[in-house]
C-alpha cells in the first residue's frame, strides 16, 4: 500500500503514521529524516543538498524526489510506504506522480487530516514529547500524570522552542497558502480522502480504517521497449536453416527411466502444529500482559492524580487550622 499523508503542522499525521506502519507493514518515510540522513552519510544528494542549505536556500525539488527515489528501492518498501508530510506544493505533488508513474508504484491514497486552526495551535503550544521513548503528551488535553516526567517510561518530557504562538501561526499560514493546490490536484485524480482530525486518537484512527477499506495496492506493468532487429545487409542471401536428429539424442527405454526417476515431486512443508499452538500461546498471554499493564497505568495515573488532590486539600486545610489557631491566640 502506497500511502501519502497531509495535513498542517500538528495535525497528528505522526502519530497516524505509526498505526498504518504496524497495519500494512511498510516503511514511513519523511523527507527532513531523509535530508538529515543523506548530509550525515555524505551521499552524491547529500553532498548537493548541504551546499544548497549552507548557501540559506531551500532544497531543490529534483534532489528531494531523486532521494525519495533511492527510498522506495529498497527492499522493506517493495510492497509499499508511507510519506509524510509530502508533498507540500502542487510542484512536488506533480514531480512525485512522475516518479512513482515511471517506477509503476502509483500513489493509492492520498489522506488528508484536517484540523481547525485554533486547536492546532492549542496542540502544539501544549506539545510534550518525552525524549527517552518519544511518546507525546499535551499540557491541555493530555497531560502527564506527573509534570515533565513520562508515564510510560519516566523519562523527561521536552517542549520544542519553535512551539510558540508566533512561529506557529506562521508555519500554519504557509501552509495554508499552498494546501489547497495539493488537496484540489489529489481531488481531480481521485484519490484523496478527507479525514476530521478532531476527536481522539482512536476516533481518528476509525475514519481512516473506514477511508481504506476495501481499497488494494495497484502497480502498473512496464512494458520493456521492443528490440530493434539487426539490420540485414541488401545483397545478404535468406538464412537456410537445417534441422537433425542425432540417433544418441532419441529416446531409448532405459533413458526414459532415468528420466522419471530424476523428477521429484515437491513436497509442501507444512508447519508444525506444536509450533503453531506454542506461538498462538506466546501471542494469546502477551496480549494478556499487554492489557494487564495498560490497567495499572491507569490505575497508577489515577493514584498519583488522587494523591496531588489530596495533598491540596490537606494544604488547605492545614492553612485553615493555622489561620483558626492564629484568632484564637488573638482572643
Amino acid at each position: 500500500m502506497r500511502l501519502v499523508l497531509i495535513g498542517a503542522p500538528g495535525s497528528g499525521k505522526g502519530t497516524q503514521a505509526k498505526f498504518l506502519i504496524e497495519k500494512y507493514n511498510i516503511p514511513q518515510i519523511s523527507t527532513g529524516d531523509l535530508l538529515r540522513a543523506a548530509v550525515a552519510a555524505k551521499t552524491p544528494l547529500g553532498r548537493q543538498a548541504k551546499a544548497v542549505m549552507d548557501a540559506g536556500q531551500l532544497v531543490p525539488n529534483d534532489i528531494v524526489i531523486g532521494m525519495i527515489r533511492e527510498r522506495i528501492m529498497r527492499p522493506d518498501a517493495e510492497n509499499g510506504f508511507i510519506l509524510d508530510g509530502y508533498p507540500r506544493n502542487l510542484e512536488q505533488a506533480e514531480a512525485l506522480d512522475n516518479l512513482l508513474t515511471s517506477l509503476g508504484r502509483p500513489i493509492d491514497a492520498v489522506l488528508q487530516i484536517n484540523v481547525d486552526f485554533d486547536l492546532l495551535m492549542q496542540r502544539m503550544v501544549g506539545r510534550l514529547t518525552c525524549l527517552s521513548c518519544g511518546a507525546l503528551f499535551n499540557s491541555f488535553t493530555n497531560p502527564p500524570a506527573i509534570d515533565s516526567q513520562c508515564d510510560q517510561c519516566g523519562g523527561t518530557l521536552h517542549h520544542r522552542s519553535d512551539d510558540n504562538e508566533e512561529t506557529i501561526d506562521r508555519r500554519l499560514r504557509v501552509y495554508e497558502t499552498h494546501a489547497q493546490h495539493v488537496s484540489n490536484y489529489y481531488s481531480n485524480k481521485g484519490n484523496l480522502h478527507v479525514i476530521d482530525g478532531q476527536g481522539t486518537v482512536d476516533d481518528i484512527k476509525k475514519r481512516i480504517k473506514s477511508a481504506l477499506r476495501g481499497l488494494r495496492s495497484s502497480r502498473i506493468k512496464l512494458q520493456p521497449a521492443p528490440a530493434q532487429p539487426a539490420a540485414t545487409p541488401a545483397n545478404a542471401q535468406p538464412e537456410v536453416i537445417r534441422t537433425q536428429i542425432a540417433e544418441s539424442l532419441k529416446p531409448t527405454p532405459k533413458r526414459k527411466k532415468r528420466e522419471a526417476a530424476a523428477i521429484k515431486p515437491e513436497v509442501k512443508k507444512r508447519p508444525k502444529k506444536a509450533e503453531t499452538a506454542a506461538k498462538a500461546k506466546y501471542l494469546h498471554q502477551l496480549k494478556a500482559m499487554q492489557d494487564e499493564l495498560k490497567s495499572v497505568r491507569k490505575e497508577l495515573t489515577l493514584l498519583v492524580r488522587t494523591e496531588k488532590k489530596l495533598t491540596r486539600e490537606v494544604a488547605k486545610s492545614e492553612a485553615e487550622l493555622a489561620k483558626l489557631t492564629q484568632q484564637q491566640a488573638e482572643l
